[in-house]
Formats: structure tokens, C-alpha cells, sequence
């Protein structure tokens, strides 16, 4: 069963689930870890534009409805683009489920939560119904800077990302594998440039100012998860060739003293976070397909006793979306 810290339970089972955008990368896997928590293949209702049959591992074949079906299911995954979860989510919460939207159409919406259950998880009351997940960087990211946090008090983030073809979804990996054959891929790529052996400075396109999209979302939403609209972050984010996993690089400043080994091992017992040793690692091939963050190369900062280095990998279709929205509906009700 998933890393989870709420089991997912007989009562959980009991439910009428509604994964909507079944057919991609996310949806797939929501569906997958949905099968291996014991959820029963006739409770699991999958949604997407075209009708079809998928085959998922573990759960075997799904038959896949369009969205007029949907119904009134008790609990709902939205992994749709953000302008479907924006027409959806309400029209869903009408009908009395509880909705965790996927998409970034809600995750700065002041009086919507957005959850990564080990550091926000006592955000999810029993009054809840709408729960944005976050951005798969940032979830990888925020995990071991909480816990950081929580010991000396960040003031000051600067992080680098390296984030894997799936990121864009199913296109990206099939895009990235046609080009690692050398051969075109078909349809509209979803990367600027050819990402084979090639790195691209930029995911999606840059703002009048140079920032990107993607870049502020690392930097708004982890202040709001944090609970810190003080905090100062910095982000650039870059796209790689690597199939699956993001990594980040972190340099921090607290306001207190925080020692390498301390910070070792405040997050060696930190849940969802495994620390590494490996002084090459960690890296995303060996990462690909498990629940933790994976942290390692923790180090001082080069701005005295009040400053800290690491690199953290996550598999950003797990933990950085499926895994995370899983565990926040293992802690909530059914209907509202």
C-alpha cells in the first residue's frame, strides 16, 4: 500500500470515486495506488473527454465515460487542466462531494487549503471540501524545507529545479523517446527545443519580467504552505532529459544557527523523507516510481553557521501529485 500517514480504510472503500482525466500520466497513477489501497475496481469511476478502455497496473482494465456521466460521486480526483477544474470543481462541490483538484486553479485561493498532509495535514476539518494539491515542484521542495523550517526558521530560499519529461505528461515522454531514437515526434512537442541531450532553462515561457509560470508557482505556493508570506524565495526551473522525477537544488538562510548533522538528522526521522547518503545521490532513475523525497548532500551554506545546502528528488507523479492527493483524501470524509 502507498506511503500514507491515514490508512485508507473499509469506510474509504465504501465510497464512489471519481478520478476525471483518467486517460494521463497523473490519472493513471491516482488510479493505480487507488487499486493497491483495496479500492474496489466497481467504486472507481474514471472520466475523460473520449470514452475508451484503459488498462491500469495494479487494477486491470477501466472503462473510461465522458463527463456528462459523472453524476454524484462522494469523493472526486479533478487531474484536468486548470479551466476544466476552474468549470468543474463547483459544479462537482454542488452535488455534496468532497473534490482535491490536481490543477493550479485553486492552490492561491485564500480560503481554498492546499495540502501536503506532513506539514499542513490539520488544515483538512471535517468542514472541508475543496483541496488544492500542489505543484509538483513544489511538493518535492517543501517537504524537507518544512521540517527545516520548523527547527530554525528559514528566511531565505533559493532553489534550482531539474524537472523530468513527464512533467508535460504522456507527450512528454513519448516525445522525449522519439527524439532519444533520433527520430521526430509526432505531433506538436510540448518543449521549446529539443530536449535529447539538452537541458532547457525555462519550463514554460517566460513573463514580461523573465520569470516563468512555473517559477512563481514555486514561490507562492510554498509560502502559503508554509504558512511564511514573508519568506523570501527565489526559483529557476529547467527541464532535462529524464523520464521521470524532479530534483531540486537548495541553498537556505535561517534565522538560527542549524549544524549539517542536525539537519541530517531531523530529516532522517522525518516522515515522507528518506534521507541518502551517497555522496552522488540522490538521483532520479533510482527514485522513479517510490513514495519518499529523497534528500541528500547536506552541507553548510557558504553565509556562515546560519546557512544549508541540499539536493532533493521526488517522483513528481507521485508524491509531486497522485500520492499527495491520495493521502489528503485518506483524511477526509466522504460527503460534505
Amino acid at each position: 500500500m502507498p506511503a500514507t500517514d491515514a490508512a485508507w480504510t473499509a469506510g474509504h472503500r465504501a465510497l464512489e470515486v471519481a478520478v476525471v482525466g483518467a486517460t494521463g500520466a497523473v490519472g493513471r497513477e491516482l488510479i493505480g495506488i487507488l487499486s493497491a489501497a483495496g479500492h474496489p475496481r466497481e467504486r472507481i469511476r474514471c472520466f475523460a473527454r473520449v470514452a475508451q478502455e484503459i488498462r491500469i497496473a495494479p487494477g486491470g482494465t477501466f472503462a473510461v465515460r465522458t463527463l456528462d456521466e459523472l453524476g454524484r460521486p462522494d469523493l472526486a480526483f479533478l487531474c484536468t487542466p486548470s479551466d476544466v477544474s476552474l468549470d468543474l470543481a463547483p459544479k462537482v462541490r454542488a452535488t455534496g462531494a468532497r473534490v482535491v483538484d490536481l490543477s493550479s486553479a485553486h492552490r492561491m485561493h485564500p480560503e481554498i487549503p492546499l495540502v501536503i498532509p506532513e506539514i499542513n495535514g490539520h488544515l483538512l476539518g471535517k468542514d472541508v471540501q475543496l483541496v488544492a494539491n500542489p505543484n509538483c515542484t513544489t511538493a518535492v521542495a517543501a517537504l524537507p524545507l518544512a521540517v527545516l523550517d520548523r527547527a530554525a526558521r528559514l528566511e531565505e530560499v533559493v532553489i534550482a529545479s531539474y524537472q523530468a519529461a513527464s512533467g508535460v505528461g504522456i507527450a512528454g515522454l513519448s516525445t522525449l523517446a522519439a527524439e532519444m531514437r533520433g527520430e521526430a515526434a509526432g505531433g506538436t512537442s510540448p518543449f521549446p527545443a529539443p530536449l535529447a541531450l539538452n537541458v532547457i532553462p525555462g519550463v514554460a515561457e517566460p513573463e514580461a519580467d523573465g520569470w516563468t509560470g512555473e517559477e512563481r508557482k514555486i514561490e507562492q505556493e510554498l509560502k502559503k504552505i508554509l504558512g511564511r508570506d514573508d519568506l523570501l524565495v527565489e526559483a529557476t526551473t529547467v527541464r532535462v532529459p529524464v523520464e521521470r522525477c524532479h530534483s531540486v537544488a537548495v541553498h537556505a538562510r535561517f534565522a538560527r544557527d542549524l549544524s549539517p548533522d542536525r539537519a541530517r538528522g531531523l530529516l532522517a526521522n522525518a516522515d515522507g523523507i528518506l534521507l541518502v547518503d551517497d555522496p552522488h545521490g540522490p538521483r532520479p532513475r533510482e527514485c522513479a516510481g517510490t513514495d519518499p523525497v529523497h534528500v541528500g548532500r547536506v552541507r553548510a551554506g557558504a553565509r556562515g553557521a546560519r546557512s544549508l545546502s541540499f539536493f532533493a528528488v521526488g517522483d513528481q507523479i507521485r508524491k509531486g501529485a497522485a500520492l499527495n492527493a491520495f493521502q489528503v483524501a485518506a483524511r477526509l470524509a466522504g460527503r460534505a
